[in-house]
This record gives C-alpha cells, structure tokens and sequence, in this order.
C-alpha cells in the first residue's frame, strides 16, 4: 500500500485563502496460499482511490468542493468480470463522487450556517455485491447551523 498527500495554499485575494489538497492510494495485494486464485487480486479492493479537494475562504465565508474517485474491484477472488444472475459476483466498475459545502460564520465566535450535498450529480454506482447489488448513497443535502461557544 502507498499513500501520497498533497496540500497546496495560495493567496490571490487580500482576505482570501483558496486551498487544494489531494490524497491518493495504491493497493497492490494478491491472494497468495490457501486458494485456487494465487495470484489474483483481492475482492473488494481497489488499485487506486483519490480525493481531491479544492477550498475558498473569505471572511466568515468557507466553501469546498470535493472529488471522491473508487477504482474499479473485483467481488471474488476468481475476478469474474461477467455480472451474475443473483448480482452476487461481477466486476464494480470505477466511479467518482462530487461532494460540496458551503458555510458562514455569522459572528467571530457563535453560529455557521451550512449547506452540504454529497452525491451532488446524484450517480448511481455499485459499491458492493456479497448479497446482491448494493448501490451507493444517492443525492443527500443537509443544512443547518452549529453554534460554538
């Protein structure tokens, strides 16, 4: 397993931060001993994930947008790339997930409110097969406030 972390902060804006931060995962694993698939990659574990992050503050303003990327997995240790009828086994196919929010801070010490949508193209994809076809979360947007005192 190799992972990578990257932050980047610059100033553009006097009062303005934009910032871009983007994580990364290699998974190399393989099945080596007490099965018939040595060799084959591990169910349900991506070669790659990567998030990347891009953000904006500005006074009591914050807001970020977020990329979520799942490579695509196997569902068993054969690598049966071909659905099965009960949905079961079959190749995940890769997918990527937009999340935003959006947030202001009222007074310097006190309430924010919020806005965040994860899903925000609402796309269905798979994330896991052991009973069935599992989709992943659709559209959810929650708004509120938090108070800090």
């Amino acid at each position: 397993t190799a992972d990578q972390e990257s932050a980047f902060s610059t100033v553009t804006a006097p009062g303005a931060t934009p910032n871009v931060t983007c994580t990364s995962s290699v998974v190399s694993g393989t099945a080596t001993r007490f099965c018939s698939a040595a060799g084959n990659r591990l169910p349900y574990a991506p070669e790659h994930t990567a998030t990347l992050a891009m953000g904006y503050v500005r006074g009591g303003f914050r807001g970020e947008v977020e990329a979520q990327y799942v490579g695509e997995q196997f569902s068993d240790f054969a690598e049966t790339r071909d659905p099965t009828d009960d949905g079961q086994r079959g190749l995940i196919d890769s997918y990527t997930v937009i999340n935003a929010t959006a947030a202001y801070q009222l007074a310097p010490k006190g309430a924010t409110v919020f806005v965040t949508a994860k899903n925000l193209f609402d796309r269905d994809y798979i994330v896991d097969r052991t009973r069935g076809i599992q989709v992943g979360m659709p559209l959810l947007v929650q708004a509120g406030m938090r108070y800090d005192f």
